[in-house]
C-alpha cells in the first residue's frame, strides 16, 4: 500500500503548481503519483483538444522517480520539485526533438536544451511531453501543417489560441499546472485568454531566449500556468542572463512598488479599439470589482499613440519572409501558406522602408514609456473577443487578405511585443457554458514584479467569479 496520500484527478487538476509542490515537500504526494495523473488527464483531453506532439511517458516516469528519491531524503530543489509541466515544441529539451510544427524540421533528438526548459529541469519539474504551435510559432491561431487544429478546451469547436496553442489548451484542460511558452506578438497571452489560465510575457529577455528567431527583438520566453502564483515561481526559477541570449544581459529586476498604493491606469478600449460587446459586458463588472478593492489608486486613461500594426508587420514580415527565405524556396510546398507567403512580402520592403519602420517603434515606445511617468500599471482587456472557430485564421468578417491576417485581432497584445514591456493575462468569468475572458496587466520595461504583485491581487479580487478554474471534462 502506497505510503502517499490520496488525490483525484479532480482534486489535482485545481490545485496550484506551487501547491502541488508544497505536497511533495510534505511527503503528502509522489512525484510519480503526480506525473501519471498529468499524463492520464492529457491523453483523457486529447481526442478533443489535439494538445501534445508527443508524450515522453518512460522519460517522465524515471525522472519523477528520482525526484521522489530526492525528496524522500529530503533534497528538494525548488518549490515546484516533482511538479509535472509541458513544454512548447519550438524549445529544446535534451534527447526531445522540437519540430516546431513544420514538415520540414528534423526529428533528431535534441543534445542542448533551451536556458528556460533546462532551468525548469533542474528545478526539479517533470516534463510529460511536448506541445503544438503553428509552423514556426508565426501566428495567433493553433492550426499547424504538421499537427493539425489545436482546439479549446471549453469548447473544442472555438479556438485556441497561438502559437502557444497545445500549452494554452493543456493547462486549460487541468492537465498539468504550468507550461513553457514562447511570445512574439501575444503567443502566450492569446492561448491563455482564449483557454483560461494564466499567461506571462516577461520584460524582453527577463527569461533567455535560445534559440534564437528570426524576430528576437519581439520574441519573449514565458509560461502558462494555473495561478498567478505558478508565474511568480517560474519567472524566479527561470530569469537571468545567458550568454546565447545577448539581450538578456541588460535585464534588471526593479523592485516591486513599496511606501505608497500603485497607480494603475484603467484602459477600456486599447489604443481607441474598443472591444466586442461581449467582452465588454463581461470585463466592466471585473474591473469595477477591482476598483472597489482599494487594491490600488485607479484611474481612467487613454493610450493616444495608434495600434503600431505597420511597425509590427514591418518587422514581422521581414523578420520571418527574410529569416525562412531559402526554406520558403526549397519546401514552401509543404509549408503553411501564410508564412510561405511573408517572402514576397519581405522583398516589398526596401532598406529605407525597413529603417522607418525603426525610427516609427523609437517613437511609439518612447510614447508608451512616457505613460508609465503618469501610471505604474496599465489595467486592459487582454483580448478583444472570446475565441473564435478553431478551423478559422480570423473570426467572420475579418480581414483575411491582410499581410498578417492574425495581428488583426490582437491589438491589445502585440504591441507591447513592440515595446518589449512585461504583460500578465489574469482569467476570470470561466464556467460551464462561457468561454473565458483575460484582463491584461502591463508594466514599465523590468517591472516584473510589480506586474505579477497586482495580478496575483486581481486574481484574488476575482477569485469568486469562477465557478470552475479548469475546463469542464468531456
Amino acid at each position: 500500500m502506497s505510503r502517499y496520500a490520496e488525490l483525484t484527478p479532480d482534486a489535482y487538476r485545481v490545485l496550484s503548481g506551487v501547491e502541488l509542490g508544497a505536497g511533495v515537500a510534505r511527503g503528502e504526494w509522489s512525484p510519480v503519483q503526480l506525473a501519471r495523473l498529468a499524463l492520464d488527464l492529457a491523453r483523457e483531453a486529447e481526442p478533443a483538444i489535439n494538445a501534445y506532439v508527443g508524450f515522453r511517458e518512460d522519460a517522465a516516469l524515471a525522472e519523477a522517480a528520482g525526484l521522489e528519491r530526492e525528496a524522500a531524503e529530503g533534497r528538494l530543489r525548488s518549490p515546484l520539485h516533482g511538479v509535472p509541466i509541458a513544454s512548447k515544441d519550438n524549445m529544446y529539451l535534451v534527447g526531445e526533438p522540437a519540430l516546431k510544427g513544420s514538415r520540414t524540421t528534423s526529428a533528431e533528438p535534441a543534445r542542448t536544451a533551451s536556458p528556460f526548459v533546462q532551468r525548469l529541469v533542474d528545478a526539479g519539474t517533470v516534463v510529460i511531453g511536448r506541445t503544438t504551435t503553428p509552423e514556426f510559432g508565426w501566428k495567433g491561431t493553433g492550426i499547424s501543417p504538421l499537427t493539425g487544429i489545436t482546439r479549446n478546451p471549453w469548447d473544442p469547436s472555438r479556438n485556441s489560441g497561438g502559437s502557444s496553442a497545445g500549452s494554452g489548451a493543456t493547462v486549460g484542460s487541468g492537465a498539468v499546472p504550468i507550461a513553457t511558452g514562447s511570445d512574439a506578438g501575444g503567443s502566450v497571452r492569446i492561448p491563455a485568454a482564449f483557454c483560461g489560465t494564466v499567461g506571462l510575457k516577461p520584460t524582453l529577455s527577463a527569461i533567455p531566449v535560445w534559440p534564437g528567431t528570426v524576430n528576437e527583438s519581439l520574441s519573449h520566453a514565458g509560461p502558462l500556468t494555473r495561478t498567478v502564483a505558478d508565474a511568480q515561481a517560474v519567472l524566479a526559477l527561470t530569469r537571468g542572463p545567458d550568454a546565447r541570449d545577448p539581450q538578456s544581459a541588460f535585464v534588471r529586476p526593479d523592485p516591486a512598488v513599496t511606501g505608497r498604493p500603485l497607480r494603475v491606469g484603467v484602459v477600456a478600449a486599447p489604443f481607441g479599439i474598443a472591444p466586442s460587446a461581449e467582452v465588454a459586458a463581461r470585463t466592466a463588472p471585473a474591473v469595477e470589482a477591482v476598483r472597489r478593492s482599494g487594491i490600488a489608486e485607479f484611474v481612467d486613461l487613454d493610450l493616444d499613440p495608434a495600434v503600431p500594426r505597420e511597425i509590427f508587420e514591418g518587422l514581422w514580415v521581414t523578420g520571418r519572409g527574410h529569416g525562412f527565405a531559402d526554406l520558403i524556396r526549397a519546401q514552401g510546398d509543404v509549408m503553411d501558406p501564410g508564412l510561405a507567403r511573408l517572402l514576397p512580402l519581405a522583398q516589398e520592403y526596401s532598406l529605407p522602408d525597413f529603417l522607418d519602420v525603426l525610427q516609427a517603434r523609437r517613437a511609439f515606445n518612447a510614447a508608451l514609456f512616457a505613460v508609465f511617468d503618469r501610471v505604474d500599471l496599465l489595467l486592459m482587456p487582454t483580448m478583444p473577443l472570446v475565441a473564435f472557430e478553431a478551423d478559422r485564421e480570423v473570426p467572420v468578417g475579418g480581414e483575411s487578405g491582410a499581410k498578417l491576417p492574425w495581428i488583426t485581432w490582437t491589438p491589445y497584445t502585440y504591441p507591447f511585443n513592440v515595446t518589449g514591456q512585461p504583460a500578465l493575462t489574469v482569467p476570470f468569468g470561466r464556467g460551464p457554458g462561457r468561454l473565458p475572458v483575460g484582463l491584461q496587466v502591463v508594466g514599465p520595461f523590468s517591472g516584473d514584479e510589480t506586474v505579477l504583485a497586482f495580478g496575483a491581487a486581481v486574481e484574488r479580487v476575482l477569485a469568486p467569479t469562477d465557478e470552475s478554474v479548469v475546463a469542464p471534462r468531456r
